[in-house]
């Protein structure tokens, strides 16, 4: 059954089969300007990505299950990709004072082999920058 995990001072539903189980994916935490495309763009921040999704902060709600069109940079390269909202919920690191964020989680769909390809090359020229950045690392 899913159950309810706080996040910050809000809770959100997990999803069932994420419980106890491991990412297929390592997440990377960035920090990358981008728009979610449908009849409007709506512009947010990539806050993790992985090669199966990414994690973004927006300023509305996004319905489960939408599907959308994400564009970003990386690399200073355009990416481009297909994705599925698969859960959304009020930001809860946001204080009071500040107007209302949401995080949604997001799938890629069908990455072409080339968007693939950058993404893989990015994920993992960005975690060999952070090791050799890293002085407890040496």
């Amino acid at each position: 059954m899913g159950g309810i995990r706080a996040v910050g001072a809000f809770t959100r539903p997990m999803e069932k089969a994420r419980e106890g189980v491991g990412r297929r994916a390592p997440r990377l935490s960035v920090e990358l300007p981008g728009a979610l495309v449908s009849r409007r763009t709506r512009p947010v921040t990539v806050v993790d990505l992985s090669l199966t999704g990414c994690l973004v902060r927006c300023d509305a709600a996004l319905d489960t299950g939408q599907v959308l069109d994400l564009r970003t940079e990386l690399a200073s390269a355009p990416f481009a990709a297909k994705v599925r909202v698969t859960e959304s919920y009020l930001d809860g690191s946001t204080g009071p004072a500040g107007p209302p964020r949401y995080l949604a989680g997001l799938a890629f769909l069908s990455l072409q082999a080339q968007e693939e390809a950058r993404l893989r090359r990015f994920l993992n020229d960005e975690r060999r920058r952070r090791r050799s950045a890293d002085p407890a690392a040496r």
